[in-house]
């Protein structure tokens, strides 16, 4: 009968090793985040996938590739090392003293909005509990979500059209949305009270493809015709002067200010989002997190946070 497979202190070095090839994307580029040769870092993994009996990556003429058993081994590696890094900031917790990691996904281009309360939070917790590691990680809804159920963040915030089952979702403030053009767009030089919302299709509309098309005034006349994974991209495409589209209100001020945008029909193009901040439902949060949370609460003046 095979015996199951315990890790030694050397099997978790050698893991750690094969986690960041994965991460470069190859021996080479690998060698200078190990500070080790590329022969060095070969015999680690020689070594690695002759303890695990098993192939892990494809290496050679043909280039690097990851193979369906290393791809699960390194799933399974990622896992390994949260649970450590959880022991350790449990355990360091229970001595009285804060350490470890802590993970924070949020949306792109909140920083402009005065009522958004994420800094004030983080130099409450970083003067409290110094010793943790903080990574802030700007991303789309969807990838927040998707890396809060794998255990990747500690907690998300962003804007959410959905409620996944594994996810635990907290309102933190609204956001104003406006429909903008650049000021050397066609619908910028018209009159008061400007178009129709049924005119609206006769220019290229720029949306961004995390919101539904149900959050969306008069959706059914607007021309869809590039989408943005972020404001940042919708911005950009709205200045080009090709496009129209949606940005929160906080954050096209730095371009209405200037008048290189204007907002298109403002009382009837508009649509309230909501920030959120996620966590997972069953999974217990590390000591940091715990703490982060009720500090961004707090910051947020939410009271009675569970």
């Amino acid at each position: 009968m095979a015996q199951p497979l315990k890790l030694s202190h050397v099997d978790i070095r050698l893991l750690r090793v094969f986690a960041t090839v994965v991460d470069c994307g190859g021996f080479a580029p690998a060698q200078v985040a190990l500070n080790v040769s590329q022969s060095t870092i070969s015999v680690h993994m020689t070594a690695l996938e002759t303890r695990l009996d098993m192939r892990l990556c494809e290496r050679g003429r043909s280039g690097f590739r990851v193979t369906p058993e290393g791809r699960r081994v390194y799933e399974a590696t990622q896992s390994l090392f949260r649970a450590i890094d959880s022991f350790g900031s449990e355990v360091e917790a229970l001595r009285g003293r804060l350490t470890g990691e802590l993970h924070i996904g949020c949306v792109d281009s909140v920083v402009t909005n005065p009522d958004f309360a994420l800094p004030r939070a983080l130099a409450r917790f970083e003067a409290r509990h110094g010793a943790v590691e903080v990574s802030l990680h700007i991303a789309t809804p969807a990838e927040i979500e998707r890396a809060v159920i794998e255990g990747r963040f500690h907690i998300g915030i962003g804007g959410y059209t959905q409620r996944l089952a594994a996810l635990d979702y907290r309102p933190l403030i609204p956001e104003a949305q406006r429909l903008y053009a650049a000021r050397d767009h066609p619908l910028a030089a018209l009159p008061p009270p400007g178009p129709a919302p049924g005119d609206l299709g006769r220019y290229k509309f720029a949306r961004r493809s995390y919101v539904p098309e149900s959050a969306i005034p008069y959706a059914e006349h607007l021309n869809t015709s590039a989408q943005a994974e972020n404001m940042e991209a919708t911005a950009m495409l709205i200045l080009s002067g090709a496009y129209i589209g949606f940005l929160p209100e906080h954050f096209a001020r730095a371009w209405t200010h200037q008048g290189a945008m204007v907002s298109i029909l403002s009382e009837l193009m508009r649509f309230d989002s909501m920030l959120e901040l996620i966590t997972r439902k069953t999974v217990p949060q590390t000591p940091a997190a715990a703490y982060f949370r009720a500090d961004l609460l707090d910051a947020f003046g939410i009271t009675g946070a569970a």
